[in-house]
């Protein structure tokens, strides 16, 4: 699934990318607007937006030699499509109901970062996740790698797309804040807290 695009899961092609814009603004937007926002051709979006105002799902108004479009919010199947527009925070809350739930003992930290976190991913696009493991757990135990795994699992049920998932323990965090590898600067740009303590009260920890 592409998080940063949840309408192509339905509905591929020009038509999921007016719906994001219209679902993603909080402002009327002229047809040329929606055009650029949708990175498609002006022709191609007003089509699209002249059948949705026929459909009643999108409303549009005269503004000068201008029309200006927004999404009927009152229209029955707006609570459907902003439902498909808010996938990526209703994945987010997904993974945060595993690891309260099932998880045993919670982990210290989770986090998803990477493309899932900001919101530019496509199809091909890993999940990124990080954990920090509670210092009583030792890397090798089985019930904990058990949990990992099913998590991969579940994430590729989720959403289609491969789950990457990187593991530090609590005692690792030192070693990490010395080293400075890629991931932490990754993390510190653009990571979105899942569960447990905050990433960057962490690593100001650190």
């Amino acid at each position: 699934m592409d998080l940063a695009a949840p309408f192509q899961s339905i509905f591929p092609g020009v038509e999921s990318a007016v719906l994001t814009v219209l679902t993603g603004s909080t402002k009327p937007r002229t047809g040329r607007e929606v055009a650029r926002l949708a990175g498609r051709s002006q022709a191609a979006a007003q089509i699209v937006l002249s059948r949705f105002v026929d459909q009643g799902l999108v409303l549009m108004e005269e503004a000068g030699r201008a029309r200006i479009y927004t999404l009927n919010r009152d229209h029955i199947a707006a609570p459907s499509i902003s439902g498909l527009a808010n996938l990526r925070m209703a994945f987010f809350q997904r993974l945060r109901d595993e690891v309260f739930e099932f998880w045993r003992p919670h982990p210290v930290h989770v986090s998803v970062f990477g493309s899932a976190a900001r919101g530019d991913g496509d199809l091909d696009s890993d999940v990124d996740i990080f954990l920090v493991r509670p210092a009583s757990v030792e890397e090798d135990d089985g019930k904990w790698q058990g949990q990992v795994e099913a998590l991969a699992r579940n994430v590729f049920r989720w959403t289609g797309n491969h789950a990457g998932i990187a593991e530090a323990s609590e005692g690792d965090l030192e070693r990490l804040r010395r080293d400075r590898p890629a991931i932490v600067a990754s993390l510190r740009a653009d990571a979105v807290d899942i569960a447990g303590q905050p990433l960057r009260a962490l690593l100001r920890r650190m």
